[in-house]
């Protein structure tokens, strides 16, 4: 039997504060990669659902003309956070090119809040519906801990103190601001484009992919992205193989002896490398 829970006693031996970006690190690089890497593409379309976010994104255009470089240039950058950490020479370079960025743009203080919120959430939700085990309270903590820190370093206002107050406020945003528009149907069908380019051209397939997206969004982010309901047998058979992958996963597959690091895998963006001043429009 695979010692599958080694990386968790690691992280049940540290502080949930004081060694956040460890703890993240250890979970998202060994335990979860893809899982954390799919948790935060929906974190991009809980932020679509925002009228003003959107309003932004689409008026950029930077999704039609260049949205694979977008998502590859804001993976790196939150990569870069959590695989060298907030405190190191690259970390610290990632966070000057994030605040650089963002001047460009008239973004509201609780929008930045909100999008803040989604990265300690998304991941610890996708887990406890499709990880091949859930989350920790630690874990939980310790990704709160790092993307408030993370918040505090990008000058955003009146962050909440504790995780409780930190997800009433998601919650509560989300319910009183997803709401579909323009903005937020084309930026979304925009970064669909994304994903349908990586496919195969294979007929029905682009549809099956679609829906199985679909099926992974709740009832309030698909329709503030205009999508429809997804098929019902897609629908099943995406959380049915969800559900085997994660069964696999736990009793199969062998534990990561080496982590994942995004920042040094292939890039389609990025084929021979990239520096950190090149991230982001230029």
């Amino acid at each position: 039997m695979f010692n599958r829970l080694k990386i968790l006693k690691q992280i049940n031996e540290l502080d949930a504060e004081k060694d956040a970006q460890k703890i993240v690190f250890l979970a998202g690089s060994y335990d979860f990669p893809q899982d954390v890497e799919i948790s935060l593409a929906i974190s991009f379309f809980r932020t679509f659902a925002i009228p003003s976010i959107s309003k932004i994104l689409n008026t950029t255009k930077r999704f039609e003309s260049a949205g694979q470089k977008r998502y590859d240039d804001t993976a790196l950058i939150l990569a870069e956070f959590i695989e060298n950490g907030l405190d190191s020479e690259r970390g610290r370079e990632a966070m000057r090119r994030l605040n650089q960025i963002h001047k460009e743009y008239d973004i509201k203080n609780e929008d930045f809040l909100y999008t803040l919120t989604t990265f300690i959430f998304e991941p610890d939700r996708w887990n406890q519906k499709f990880g091949w085990r859930k989350s920790t309270e630690k874990e939980r903590l310790a990704n709160f801990y790092l993307w408030k820190r993370i918040g505090k370093m990008m000058n955003i206002k009146n962050i909440p103190e504790t995780y409780e107050e930190m997800l009433e406020f998601n919650l509560k945003f989300e319910k009183e601001n997803f709401y579909r528009t323009k903005d937020s149907e084309q930026v979304a069908l925009a970064t669909m484009k994304i994903a349908s380019s990586r496919i195969p051209k294979i007929p029905g397939l682009e549809y099956l992919v679609y829906h199985a997206v679909y099926s992974l969004m709740d009832k309030p982010l698909r329709e503030a992205m205009g999508f429809p309901k997804a098929n019902p047998i897609v629908a099943g058979l995406t959380y049915t193989v969800l559900k085997l992958r994660a069964f696999f996963l736990r009793y199969f597959w062998p534990p990561r002896k080496t982590p994942y690091y995004v920042t040094k895998r292939n890039n389609p963006t990025y084929p021979n490398g990239y520096l950190i001043e090149e991230l982001g429009p230029h």
